[in-house]
C-alpha cells in the first residue's frame, strides 16, 4: 500500500497535495520512514519546515533528531 509520502514526493508542486503534507509526515514518522522525510525535506524545504509546527512535540523532535 502507497504511502501518503510518496505520493508527496511524486507531485509536480506542493500545492496539488497541500491538505496531505502533516497526515503524511505523521505516518511517515510513525512507520519510521526517515528516508523519506529527508527526500521530502530537500525537494521541499519551506514547506517540510513549516509543516513541522503542526506536528506534536514529541513528533518534531523525531524529525529534528533523526534528519541532523
Amino acid at each position: 500500500m502507497p504511502m501518503l509520502i510518496d505520493e508527496l514526493l511524486q507531485a509536480e508542486s506542493w500545492g496539488i497535495v497541500h491538505e496531505k503534507w502533516i497526515p503524511a509526515i505523521k505516518e511517515a514518522i510513525a512507520v519510521g520512514e526517515v528516508g523519506k522525510l529527508i527526500e521530502l525535506r530537500g525537494r521541499f524545504p519551506y514547506s517540510f519546515e513549516n509543516s513541522l509546527k503542526q506536528l506534536k512535540k514529541t513528533e518534531r523532535e523525531f524529525v529534528r533528531n533523526s534528519l541532523k
